[in-house]
Parts: structure tokens; C-alpha cells; sequence
């Protein structure tokens, strides 16, 4: 079904996005970007935390709609938007802040086969991503509520609020979708992404 070539360019796709947007995460935790100073050891020390928290936020949320696109029937796979992932970089390395739009996961508009609802198959791949980014946001908070660590509350806030960003009723985001095709389950979704953000506020 997918040839090894193609397999092949997902994975850099992946791997190249991760890279790229764990280096910004730190950028934006050690300093307020080249014009109000960076702090180059603290980059260093906060790269693996940020490279672990993505792993789950990012990485988890795209391989989520993949999958439950593939388990659907159809052909699916990540890729990297180049003009937009440098963003990912820029931005915390010149004001501290993040913005990134490294990619997204293209479904091919056709199913391999059985015949399916196509606003409920739309609906359940648009919210596959948030879902399990509220799946992880829940494990970090009941992991911070346990320890107190400061590091599950960054890991479950940023997939709160990731969640919740992907969320809002706005193209090209998964809220979108969502709302178009399925508004009663939306809503209830994406208030458990907003309560969580307010609990780890």
C-alpha cells in the first residue's frame, strides 16, 4: 500500500519537524529571543524536556489522525510544510515566542475499501489529533497532581493547550472540521480542552 520510498519521506518529514520544533520550544523556555537575550546553556539543558513533551504533543497528535485515517480505509501519511516549519525557528530566536505550522497529515480523498459516512470518517479524523492530546493532558495532570513536578505540568499544559488551539472552530484547524461535521460532539470536546488549560493555568 505504501511504498517504501514514500515511507521513507514520512519519516524524515517527521523526524525533520520534531527536530526543528523541539529546538524552538527551547528557544522560547530560555529567554526572550535574540532581542531581549537568550540564555545558550539554558537551550541546552531544556532540549530534551522540550524533545521529550513534543514527542507526545506533536508526534502523538499527527500519528493519531493518521491512524485512525488509515484504520478508515484510506491512504494517509505526514508531511512537512517547508515554506512554514523555519517559522518554528524564527520566531523564538528572534522575540521568544513560538509559532509553528510545521505540517499536517494529507488523507487522500478516496477509501480503500467499504463504503463510510464521510462526515462521520471527516469528524472522527479531525478529532483524533486533540484527543490524544487531552489523553496526554490528562496523564500529565494526574502525574502532576501526584508530584507536584514542574515538569508534568509543562507536559500537561502544552497538550492542553494544544489541544485547545487545534480545537477553535477555525480553518484550516481540526475545530474546523469538526464543528462542520459533527457540532453536538465538538462542543463537549473541546470544553474538556478548555477546562483542563484553566486548571493548569
Amino acid at each position: 500500500m505504501y511504498d517504501s520510498d514514500l515511507r521513507r519521506r514520512e519519516v524524515i518529514d517527521i523526524a525533520i519537524s520534531f527536530v526543528v520544533l523541539s529546538l524552538g520550544f527551547s528557544l522560547s523556555l530560555a529567554g526572550n529571543g535574540l532581542i531581549g537575550g537568550i540564555s545558550w546553556s539554558l537551550v541546552v539543558w531544556t532540549l530534551p524536556y522540550a524533545a521529550f513533551v513534543l514527542l507526545f504533543a506533536f508526534v502523538g497528535h499527527e500519528l493519531a489522525h493518521r491512524q485512525v485515517a488509515r484504520r478508515l480505509g484510506y491512504i494517509a501519511m505526514y508531511q512537512a510544510d517547508y515554506r512554514l516549519l523555519p517559522l518554528a525557528l524564527i520566531f523564538p530566536l528572534l522575540f521568544g515566542v513560538v509559532f509553528a505550522a510545521p505540517g499536517a497529515v494529507v488523507i487522500l480523498p478516496f477509501r480503500l475499501y467499504r463504503h463510510g459516512d464521510e462526515r462521520r470518517d471527516t469528524f472522527m479524523i479531525s478529532a483524533a489529533g486533540p484527543l490524544a492530546n487531552i489523553a496526554f493532558a490528562t496523564v500529565g495532570g494526574l502525574l502532576y497532581a501526584t508530584s507536584s513536578s514542574d515538569f508534568w505540568r509543562f507536559f500537561s499544559y502544552t497538550n492542553a493547550w494544544l489541544a485547545l488551539f487545534n480545537l477553535l472552530p477555525i480553518p484550516p484547524l481540526d475545530g474546523h472540521k469538526m464543528i462542520k461535521t459533527n457540532p453536538g460532539m465538538w462542543l463537549p470536546i473541546i470544553a474538556i480542552a478548555a477546562l483542563l488549560v484553566l486548571w493548569l493555568w
